[in-house]
């Protein structure tokens, strides 16, 4: 390789710098298996079945479209009976 030297107007050969590899990508951390059964803190009473939450869910959905609060109080209730 040939620089110009800007002081002495000349060119001069120096050494081809040599490419630095690059490191490889980190590894990916492993991700823990889930615990099988109820998720920790959530705890809800055994007599609500999926059609209840599903009503509940859609309450939910249409008091934070709405904002109406009777929605809230309509799905509170069903959280108590």
């Amino acid at each position: 390789m040939t620089l110009y030297d800007g002081k002495t107007g000349r060119m001069r050969r120096v050494p081809e710098p040599r490419p630095v590899p690059e490191p490889p990508p980190p590894l990916p951390l492993p991700i823990p298996p889930r615990p099988a059964g109820p998720l920790p803190g959530l705890r809800l009473p055994a007599s609500l079945e999926t059609e209840d939450l599903l009503l509940m869910l859609i309450l939910w959905f249409l008091y934070r479209e709405s904002g109406d609060e009777e929605l809230l109080f309509i799905l509170a209730a069903m959280l108590l009976l």
